[in-house]
C-alpha cells in the first residue's frame, strides 16, 4: 500500500513538472512572439512618427523588461529539486494552479500578460504603451490600502471611542478605587 502511495506521489510531482515545463514554454513563446511583432513592425514602418520615437523604443525596452523579468521569476518557482539519479525530489510550485490565487505568481502572471498585451496591442496604435501605467498603479493602490492608510487613518488610545466591554470595566475599577480609597 505504502509502495501505491509513493508511486502515485512521483505521478503527481511528475505531471506538476510537465505542465509547469509546458506553461512556461507557453509564455516564452508569447514574450517573443508579441517582441517580434513589435520590432518587424519598427522595422518595416519607416515613418518619420513610429521610426524616430525615442519613447516608443524606452516603452518597448520597459515592456520586455517587465516581461523578462516575470517570467524569470515564474520560471524559478516552477523549477523542480532533482536528485543526481534524475528522480524529481520536488516537482516545484505549480504556477497554473497558483495563476489565480492572489499570490506573487499570480501578480508575476498579471505583469506578464501586461506587459505582453502592450507589446503586442501597440503595433495597432502607439497609446496602447499606456497599459504599462497599470501594474504601477495597482502597486499604489495596494500600498495605500494595506500600509498608507491604516497608518494615517488608525485613531490612537485618547482618539478611539470606548466600547462597551471597556466602558464596563473602567466603571468596575472607579467603583473599587472608591471603595478601597485609591
Amino acid at each position: 500500500r505504502t509502495y501505491c502511495t509513493f508511486i502515485m506521489a512521483g505521478a503527481s510531482r511528475k505531471r506538476i513538472h510537465e505542465s509547469n515545463k509546458a506553461h512556461t514554454r507557453l509564455l516564452l513563446i508569447t514574450i517573443g512572439a508579441s517582441f517580434l511583432i513589435q520590432v518587424l513592425k519598427f522595422y518595416f514602418t519607416r515613418s518619420s512618427t513610429y521610426s524616430t520615437s525615442y519613447s516608443v523604443i524606452i516603452a518597448l525596452a520597459c515592456e520586455l523588461a517587465l516581461a523578462t523579468t516575470c517570467y524569470l521569476y515564474i520560471a524559478a518557482a516552477a523549477k523542480p529539486l532533482v536528485s543526481p539519479s534524475g528522480e524529481i525530489i520536488d516537482a516545484g510550485t505549480d504556477v497554473k494552479a497558483r495563476a489565480g490565487t492572489g499570490g506573487a505568481i499570480s501578480y508575476a502572471h498579471d505583469g506578464l500578460y501586461i506587459s505582453v498585451a502592450a507589446m503586442a496591442l501597440a503595433t495597432i496604435s502607439t497609446w496602447f504603451h499606456a497599459l504599462m501605467l497599470l501594474p504601477p498603479a495597482f502597486g499604489l493602490y495596494l500600498a495605500w490600502k494595506y500600509i498608507i492608510a491604516p497608518y494615517i487613518f488608525t485613531p490612537t488610545e485618547k482618539e478611539r471611542p470606548e466600547t462597551a466591554a471597556e466602558k464596563k470595566a473602567r466603571e468596575k475599577r472607579e467603583r473599587k478605587e472608591r471603595k478601597w480609597g485609591r
